[in-house]
């Protein structure tokens, strides 16, 4: 009862400001805005504001379960909406003997060894970390990195390159040769804003062999927030690595909060390949920005359905003020490519790094 009325006070304050600016494709672009979220040109939310009009036509009268099939499930916080699907896609990271052979070829992920001191080992006939074990000043430390290497420790080799490297560094992501694919987990969530207010969308992809099978729980009213939270957090096995765009700085510190403002406990401390560092690395060069939708347009990814980001809280409050299904039908199509297209980035980049 008292998750009941945090929720209901909370729903009272949605909609009541936004997070992005139009901007008019007469001024100048952007550089960084300081308050807003996001920004859209004037153009595409004029566009997405006939969309809407037209969702709102198109599903006047129709339940959640037409538009969007799935089945109500319940847990411990209540019940939320669940809705899965199952893409063909090819997930492919690096072996595990290509990994290793990556990872111990650069001798600076030991401390003390930088370019000048690693060229003079190399030139003694110290190609690898593996060869330093023999070294009496480097022993002790190739030994411990190596049994790292060798035992598979994800987390804790992710640990030890942060302490050495940018976490954009190849090395941290051809750490995921550690891992099988069944060993995935890609998440993503949808917000009514930067921070404090609800998650109306929490999404999970796992890669099998030849699919990507994503399951997304969405709120049919703010009160279901903890039982959406509470129903991705049991799909998170703590023996999982998280693939995210941005998310170890918002999707996953976002949760915690949540979890924190309903005073429920959960924890989630698994290994989390942010993509976003090594996008910026690989492809900033070539990009305008490092938006999802940007990068999707070089990987030759389009979208059927689509809003902006920014506008999704927008399309979720015409939805609880309406009642109509029609708005949140692209805000979960929106989500569900988020996942598709981070599977295929994760991927594509070992082909940047070659």
């Amino acid at each position: 009862m008292a998750l009941f009325r945090v929720a209901e006070s909370l729903r009272k304050r949605v909609g009541q400001s936004r997070e992005f600016k139009v901007v008019s494709e007469k001024g100048p672009e952007p550089q960084k805005p300081q308050v807003f979220e996001s920004w859209i040109w004037s153009s595409e939310y004029e566009q997405a504001l006939k969309f809407e009009k037209q969702l709102l036509r198109q599903y006047r009268g129709k339940s959640l379960e037409d538009a969007l099939p799935g089945k109500i499930v319940s847990n411990e916080q209540g019940q939320c909406y669940e809705i899965s699907s199952s893409c063909c896609a090819k997930f492919k990271t690096v072996t595990y003997e290509q990994s290793r052979q990556v990872m111990i070829s650069d001798l600076k992920v030991l401390p003390g060894i930088g370019p000048a001191n690693e060229q003079l080992l190399k030139n003694q006939g110290y190609k690898t970390v593996e060869d330093l074990e023999r070294h009496p000043r480097w022993k002790m430390q190739a030994y411990e990195y190596m049994k790292l290497i060798d035992k598979k420790e994800v987390n804790l080799a992710q640990k030890w390159l942060w302490q050495r490297l940018p976490k954009s560094h190849p090395l941290l992501h051809y750490l995921a040769g550690f891992c099988q694919n069944q060993d995935f987990a890609i998440v993503d969530i949808e917000t009514l804003g930067l921070s404090e207010r609800p998650i109306i969308l929490l999404g999970i992809a796992k890669p099998t062999k030849n699919h990507i099978c994503t399951t997304q729980f969405l709120l049919r009213d703010i009160p279901d927030e903890p039982s959406a939270i509470y129903a991705l957090i049991a799909q998170l096995d703590p023996n999982l690595s998280l693939i995210t765009y941005n998310g170890k700085s918002f999707d996953i510190p976002y949760i915690k909060q949540r979890l924190a403002y309903y005073g429920l406990d959960g924890y989630i401390d698994n290994t989390n390949f942010d993509i976003l560092h090594f996008t910026r690395r690989a492809l900033k060069p070539k990009l305008t920005d490092c938006k999802l939708e940007t990068v999707e347009k070089y990987l030759g990814i389009k979208r059927d359905i689509n809003i902006p980001g920014a506008l999704v809280p927008h399309f979720y409050d015409t939805y609880l003020r309406t009642k109509n299904v029609g708005p949140l039908v692209p805000i979960v199509e929106h989500n569900r490519q988020d996942l598709l297209t981070l599977g295929t980035l994760f991927s594509k980049l070992y082909e940047e790094w070659a």
